[in-house]
């Protein structure tokens, strides 16, 4: 027997888990920590619904927390397995779960010291040593590579753009009555979008469990250059800030890369790039040792032509160094994690900067429901940031040309090429508007059998 159990990402864009089961045979495609409302993060804390010894291994799509965050608490659960993953991947999971069980440390810390708790003791999800303990358990694979599990179990890697390392994945199950093949689609990336490589052509598949991030919706073109330009343009004449929260990984390198292309290429003024993420920095390195698994040519990453660094370009890694910037006048871009605001460097200059109207706050990616940057993007007058009020007078701009997920568009155009329907589509990792209007497009246009499951459903295959 062959069931798949939806475990995250069911209904919401966080805490992604899929649990593969072939005969008592456990895997778990990606083990991501829920984001957002209370009542999702709320599910990090609450016993886990299959027991981690039982699970033989965990296949990672890519380094993103809602994807690899829960890691450690598998681990410290009992996981004695191997995590999956590719090499940039295996690389950027290191650096972000450390990061975030810092960052919880720190912030359990924090709240303690404050009283900002309504328990009788903050404490961390996880913590340094945790995360340390899950790195231990990273096995390799690159793309295109099957790996046998054991006889009943092989998968294998697509290259799925998003960021770096991002991967779809191929699984083929065999429960000695008959074979099966199901596609993980992970994170779909966008087409021709700064250094990202483009969705490879999907497998044919008997079952699809596809996301829909932006299911139902079409971003605006944009020349991502023309408008990033012009905003800069702006910055530069009125000697202000413009604040980018943005993802450590993906989101920042981007940016950087984008607003370097324009000062080399005589659009724009130089201007400062400050980069307020220590994992931020350690991810671009991690960009520069794997320029096969992005967009950008070797020569533009070597120490004379870095367009991810550059002159302009100053990290920052301390604390103390960060704390510096509230002081800083413009012009100036600061770019700090984390990209939905939810924790990190990026809340202290929030406080800062959003009463300031001469700021600028640049929203371009997505923002999770009950995070605070979805707060602001809908428009809020005022958010609270550590239980504190923070007024929202800073000029709000969104530039989603930068987003590292496909749009309904570009979902479909990945999924033109399979010929032969899947038996049944599984519409996951998108709010539940979104991942209606993917199942309906999905139906419509294509006659495809969709169903949307609920969290902590289980379906026989």
């Amino acid at each position: 027997m062959i069931t798949l159990s939806f475990y995250g990402a069911a209904g919401t864009v966080t805490g992604s888990k899929n649990l593969l089961t072939v005969n008592g045979k456990k895997v778990l495609v990606d083990c991501g920590m829920f984001q957002g409302a209370k009542w999702l993060r709320k599910r990090n804390w609450v016993p886990m619904p299959f027991e981690p010894s039982e699970i033989e291994a965990v296949i990672l799509t890519h380094a993103h927390v809602d994807h690899i965050g829960y890691l450690p608490r598998l681990v410290n659960g009992g996981f004695k397995g191997k995590v999956y993953a590719t090499p940039p991947t295996i690389e950027l999971a290191r650096i972000l779960l450390m990061d975030s069980a810092r960052i919880q440390e720190e912030d359990a810390e924090y709240r303690n010291r404050k009283k900002a708790t309504s328990h009788p003791e903050a404490l961390p999800l996880f913590t340094t040593s945790d995360a340390r303990a899950a790195s231990e358990r990273f096995a390799p694979l690159t793309f295109n590579r099957w790996r046998q599990l054991d006889d009943k179990i092989k998968f294998r890697y697509h290259p799925a753009g998003h960021i770096v390392g991002a991967a779809s994945v191929e699984v083929r199950a065999d429960d000695g009555s008959r074979k099966t093949s199901i596609l993980f689609s992970g994170d779909v990336g966008r087409y021709s979008v700064p250094l990202v490589r483009e969705p490879v052509r999907p497998p044919e598949t008997d079952y699809l469990v596809v996301e829909s991030t932006y299911g139902g919706e079409v971003h605006e073109p944009q020349d991502i250059f023309y408008e990033l330009a012009r905003l800069l343009d702006e910055v530069i004449a009125n000697r202000s800030i413009l604040l980018i929260p943005a993802f450590a990984v993906g989101r920042t390198q981007q940016i950087t890369y984008a607003v370097n292309v324009l000062i080399r290429q005589g659009r724009i003024p130089s201007i400062p790039i400050h980069v307020d993420s220590p994992m931020a920095v350690r991810a671009t390195d991690i960009y520069r040792r794997f320029p096969s698994y992005h967009g950008i040519n070797r020569k533009e990453l070597t120490r004379k032509a870095n367009v991810l660094y550059g002159d302009n370009v100053k990290l920052h890694r301390k604390r103390k160094s960060s704390k510096k910037l509230n002081r800083l006048r413009g012009p100036a871009v600061i770019i700090s994690a984390s990209g939905m605001m939810t924790g990190g460097r990026i809340l202290h200059h929030l406080i800062n900067r959003l009463p300031d109207p001469g700021t600028t706050l640049l929203i371009v990616g997505f923002m999770a429901e009950g995070t605070i940057g979805r707060k602001i993007h809908d428009g809020a007058p005022m958010v609270y940031i550590h239980k504190m009020p923070v007024e929202v007078k800073a000029r709000v701009v969104k530039l989603m040309g930068l987003s590292g997920h496909a749009d309904s568009f570009e979902l479909m155009h990945w999924l033109e090429p399979l010929n032969k329907g899947p038996r049944r589509v599984f519409v996951t990792h998108g709010e539940m508007s979104r991942s209606e209007a993917m199942a309906r497009q999905l139906k419509e246009t294509r006659g495809w059998n969709t169903h949307i499951p609920a969290l902590d459903e289980t379906v026989e295959l």
